[in-house]
């Protein structure tokens, strides 16, 4: 989702495993946790279990093989709390990833998890016709439940999922060099080409209306009316610059057609750290965060893509003197997206991929502005004013990105792009 810092998924040893205060600290000395829950009803102890505590009592409930002997926390996303996880058996250790979903936000799990299996089925078998070389570590693998079952729902109530570890391969929060982005976009452009054959009504639609611009707008009128945190008469410019960007992205998209843009199975949260690029060759090896593969349209993942790539400062940067659009690193991303997606893309969807970048940066301006107003409910904050700032920062950009159109229309004309 929008804001989510980088996942490190990279394989260190577990006492090197990355985070801001060393996840070695957080480490639980599993043996010495109380013996195996049983699945039940909800209890009052397990509502007082640490999280590592709940972890030891899931693990047991996944179809792995061999015994849990740590786990830590994994990453910083915004949205799920993840743990990875270490099992040693028959000589082997492996690693896994456990995560308790937020079921707050994605309240149909079942359909989401129905999507995920789904989709990462399809990928695997068009990994597997094409002879990809490696495809366990170019795919997520869900790991069931011993019944069978690709969630399980604690005696907490709260529902976990399992997925086995993209060992030798880390993510990245920032774009840091060209070919980065190049490989980046062209692992995003092969997931949406081998996508294209999946039949889109076999899928739940996880969260209607998530890319509808209009829909965003209006959702941001109405926070402002409603002025839930008495915060509207500090964000006068904000609302006035959203308006009128909002109606000149609006009249560039109707005059390209947007309207007849292909509806597609697609990611619909194309940031460069939701790639797994390879340790050794920097290949963009894997892409991750299946939550939003819904129909949509492939101008929203390349957009969120740009947005999050061409751009060197954070979403959040407080300078906005550093906030620029990167025309170099655009025209990487869709050379790489191109490359990766082969023949998929329409004539018409490529007269929008200019447009695709301000789109999504203006959508993402408006989420975290409405949020400021609703008291920041939706994105996790870390100070006061957290989401205005995410808002200013991306309002900057979006102004980068419209007075460079002319330059990224000749970028995607070129036929050697």
């Amino acid at each position: 989702m929008a804001a989510r810092r980088a996942r490190a998924y990279r394989s260190h040893t577990p006492s090197e495993l990355p985070g801001r205060r060393g996840l070695a600290t957080f480490f639980v000395p599993l043996a010495a946790v109380s013996a195996r829950a049983e699945p039940g009803a909800v209890d009052i102890a397990a509502r007082c279990l640490p999280m590592q505590e709940r972890v030891r009592a899931i693990a047991p409930h996944f179809a792995i093989a061999g015994e849990l002997r740590r786990a830590a926390p994994h990453g910083s996303g915004h949205i799920h709390e993840t743990f990875v996880a270490e099992y040693e058996g028959a000589g082997a250790v492996r690693r896994f990833l456990h995560q308790r979903l937020n079921t707050n936000i994605f309240r149909d799990a079942e359909g989401l998890m129905r999507n995920v299996v789904r989709v990462t089925d399809h990928l695997r078998a068009a990994l597997l016709r094409r002879g990809a070389a490696d495809p366990e570590r170019r795919c997520l693998r869900v790991v069931p439940t011993r019944g069978g079952d690709p969630l399980h729902v604690d005696a907490r109530g709260e529902t976990w999922r399992t997925y086995v570890l993209v060992e030798g391969a880390h993510s990245v929060d920032n774009c840091q060099r060209p070919e980065q982005a190049f490989q980046a976009a062209r692992a995003f452009g092969a997931f949406a080409a081998d996508l294209a054959d999946l039949d889109a009504k076999t899928l739940v639609e996880i969260i209607p209306g998530f890319h509808d611009l209009s829909a965003r707008a209006a959702a941001l009128e109405r926070a402002l009316r409603a002025d839930a945190s008495r915060r509207a008469s500090d964000v006068g410019p904000e609302i006035e610059r959203s308006r009128t960007q909002l109606a000149r992205v609006k009249r560039a998209l109707d005059a390209r057609g947007a309207a007849g843009a292909p509806r597609r199975v697609v990611h619909n949260d194309c940031k460069i750290n939701n790639v797994l690029f390879d340790d050794a060759s920097g290949e963009g090896l894997c892409v991750i965060d299946l939550d939003t593969v819904m129909p949509g349209s492939v101008l929203c993942d390349f957009g969120d893509l740009v947005r999050t790539a061409a751009c060197p400062t954070p979403e959040d940067e407080t300078d906005l003197s550093r906030v620029r659009f990167d025309l170099a690193l655009f025209r990487e991303l869709a050379r790489g997206y191109r490359s990766g997606a082969g023949l998929l893309l329409t004539p018409a969807e490529l007269r929008l991929l200019p447009l695709a970048g301000p789109m999504l940066t203006l959508e993402n301006a408006l989420r975290f502005l409405t949020d400021h107003l609703e008291g920041d409910v939706y994105f996790r904050t870390r100070r006061p004013g957290h989401n205005l700032d995410r808002c200013r920062a991306q309002l900057r950009l979006l102004d980068h990105m419209l007075d460079a159109l002319e330059e990224a229309d000749r970028i995607v004309a070129d036929p050697l792009v």
